[in-house]
């Protein structure tokens, strides 16, 4: 099998159903538990570590030119792991961290054990030291251990193992360099599951709609999600298109910059929950703002990653910094919560406009149609 032609197998798209489900139980946590800062490491924690499983899982696959039945038997005892984690996920915000952490310390032990069989069946590329396998079966146990400590120390254990799961990949053992993961595939896997955040961002959004009593507000609140949304695709796929052939530069920065956009998604649809609802005004134009912030913040890191020029990048961060100061002095004159929602969905339109017309050195491009 050619690897650079290697696509998303089904496999992969029905696990990625069962992190979908992980992501929309957090989005209602989020809107739900946000008023404390033990509630905000919450949410980056969980957050962090539902990436970091739902990642392992596809950074094995990319590796395998092949699915065989035991492939898939392990991944769909995954997918069970994600939903107990899914139906846990609640407790853990109300200081219940057993079924989580204990969950996800075997789903990950069973992630380890899917690295040791990839070298056990492609001895041929094995590496001499086992560093990278060492480390996921150290953060396995360390998630595991958060589990059984009292209440508050579990933090500790569960930094511990997010810190380890992150920075393993980082370590250099003797013939690890021998295994390339194929870019083509990853980008693929990265930006399906991108397409599936956000659909689960807009599912979200319109099931509140239906919830809630209809005025005029509402329903514009809702469109502009959708605005945001359909100019986030301009702003991601649209410029992963025109560099679809390019290897990152740093794949480590580029893997956890996409964490961040999933993460960034996450709180904007929490802050479009409680807009819409009119629950908390002030904490939703936060979420809205840190979550645009945040996606702005990852597609210029992705882009970096994809070499793009400084000039191009400088040029489209600073367009977007002009209209925000605008969006945001009107919204502090004039406006409510609900304007600076609508508003800050307008900018991301004008900045998707304005990115695509302008080409990686700056210039405006001509269309070809």
């Amino acid at each position: 099998m050619d690897d650079s032609q290697k696509k998303a197998s089904w496999l992969e798209l029905f696990y990625d159903i069962a992190f979908v489900a992980l992501v929309a139980q957090l989005t209602y946590l989020a809107y739900e538990y946000h008023k404390t800062p033990l509630d905000l490491i919450n949410l980056f924690l969980v957050g962090y570590a539902i990436f970091i499983a739902w990642w392992a899982a596809t950074a094995n696959g990319n590796l395998k030119p092949t699915e065989t039945t035991k492939d898939k038997l392990s991944v769909q005892v995954q997918m069970v792991g994600a939903f107990l984690m899914s139906i846990t996920m609640p407790q853990v915000f109300e200081g219940q961290y057993f079924g989580f952490f204990a969950t996800l310390g075997l789903l990950r032990f069973v992630q380890a054990g899917m690295v040791w069989r990839i070298y056990r069946t492609h001895p041929e590329s094995r590496p001499v030291t086992y560093n990278i396998l060492h480390g996921f079966v150290v953060a396995a146990g360390l998630w595991t251990l958060s589990a059984f400590v009292p209440p508050g120390y579990h933090y500790i254990f569960a930094f511990a193992a997010l810190a380890v799961d992150i920075l393993t990949p980082l370590t250099t053992g003797k013939g690890n360099s021998t295994r390339y993961l194929n870019v083509n595939h990853l980008r693929e896997r990265l930006g399906l599951f991108l397409i599936l955040v956000m659909g689960e961002s807009m599912i979200v959004v319109a099931l509140t709609n239906t919830a809630a009593e209809l005025n005029i507000t509402q329903p514009a609140v809702v469109f502009s999600g959708l605005g945001m949304m359909i100019a986030l695709w301009w702003l991601y796929f649209g410029y992963s298109d025109r560099h679809q052939s390019i290897r990152p530069r740093n794949l480590f920065i580029f893997i956890h910059s996409h964490g961040l956009l999933f993460g960034s998604i996450i709180l904007l649809s929490a802050g479009y929950k409680m807009a819409i609802e009119q629950v908390d005004s002030f904490t939703s134009g936060w979420f809205v703002v840190s979550g645009a912030t945040g996606v702005l913040v990852a597609l210029t890191l992705i882009r970096l990653m994809l070499n793009a020029k400084m000039f191009s990048i400088i040029l489209r961060t600073g367009f977007f910094l002009v209209v925000t100061a605008a969006v945001l002095l009107l919204t502090v004159l004039y406006g409510t919560v609900h304007g600076l929602v609508m508003l800050t969905s307008l900018l991301f339109v004008a900045v998707a406009i304005f990115d695509y017309t302008i080409n990686d050195d700056g210039a405006v491009e001509k269309s070809s149609e």
